[in-house]
């Protein structure tokens, strides 16, 4: 039987313990930014994308969305509004940022909440499993380091 034999000095453990909480909170911002990038752009994806099989009014450039359709992409303004913002290390949100740079978007938000035109729950459901990775990942390649 071979034995192999490995000694760590307490000192270099000492030292390690003792980075890891920062190394973790970073490695957890780090995790968040990309899982937000990541959903944004799915929410995004589903407004952008076809199909819309909605109304086509006249006044509008693209089909409207019917129920169960993410809303169309008209002016924009919804799409526009779709951010991620990082509140700390371990606190993320992503969504509409309804101010009113981007226009009406709370009538969009009523279209997900009120009328079943999802696309902010449907990308987080969607990537929900990415998101785990994503952050994982992200801790493992700052703790490795």
């Amino acid at each position: 039987m071979s034995v192999l034999e490995v000694k760590i000095s307490s000192e270099e453990v000492a030292k390690s313990l003792e980075n890891a909480p920062a190394k973790y909170k970073k490695a957890c911002g780090k995790g968040l930014r990309r899982s937000g990038r990541y959903v944004r752009d799915r929410i995004r994806r589903y407004i952008k994308d076809p199909p819309k099989t909605g109304i086509k009014h006249d006044d509008l450039p693209n089909r409207s969305s019917k129920r169960g359709e993410s809303p169309a992409y008209q002016s924009g303004d919804l799409w526009k509004s779709i951010q991620y913002q990082l509140h700390s290390w371990d606190r993320m949100e992503v969504g509409s940022d309804d101010s009113e740079k981007y226009g009406s978007v709370r009538y969009a938000l009523s279209l997900e909440t009120y009328m079943n035109r999802p696309y902010i729950k449907r990308a987080v459901r969607d990537t929900y499993d990415t998101v785990l990775n994503l952050l994982q990942l992200s801790v493992d390649e700052e703790l490795s380091r």
